[in-house]
């Protein structure tokens, strides 16, 4: 027979609720951990990259035509999505909307102008395959807007 004396019932509540805790947490552990095939997903934080640029001094006037990232860098898709997709993240005041395309490595023109509204994603290409480099080209009037902000996925 224990000597031991028995528990009160507020302690086995408080150790029954933190051995649920635990085990959902393990649980919880166990059911989320994935591996690097399985990134965030498209169009979900952590992005793939962002971009901007901004005139506050409104030196430019007119329509620029930006490319990133910068030469001699390049973007490179991977398997995260299977399209090259784009965000505007502006607020339609300051940062307005622009047009986008995709130039593929070693390619001197885009492959299509597309609009992004503030807010929206758009798909730039469709269907790329892993790890095809190329650059985002940002086509936005600077005479109108401060900038641009923007996140891309791919």
């Amino acid at each position: 027979m224990s000597t031991r004396t028995p528990a009160r019932p507020h302690r086995r509540l408080t150790r029954l609720a933190a051995a649920a805790v635990t085990l959902m947490a393990v649980t919880a552990g166990l059911v989320g951990v994935s591996g690097p095939a399985q990134a965030s997903g498209c169009r979900a934080a952590p992005y793939s990259a962002k971009f901007g640029a901004a005139d506050y001094f409104m030196q430019y006037d007119g329509v620029e035509v930006i490319s990133y990232p910068r030469y001699p860098s390049y973007y490179r898709t991977t398997s995260q999505c299977r399209d090259i997709q784009v965000r505007n993240t502006g607020d339609g005041v300051d940062f307005g909307p622009f047009y986008a395309c995709v130039n593929f490595y070693g390619r001197a023109t885009c492959n299509n102008w597309t609009y992004v509204p503030v807010g929206q994603w758009r798909n730039l290409a469709t269907n790329v395959k892993d790890g095809t480099k190329f650059y985002v080209w940002v086509r936005i009037d600077m005479g109108r807007y401060y900038g641009f902000r923007a996140v891309g996925d791919w």
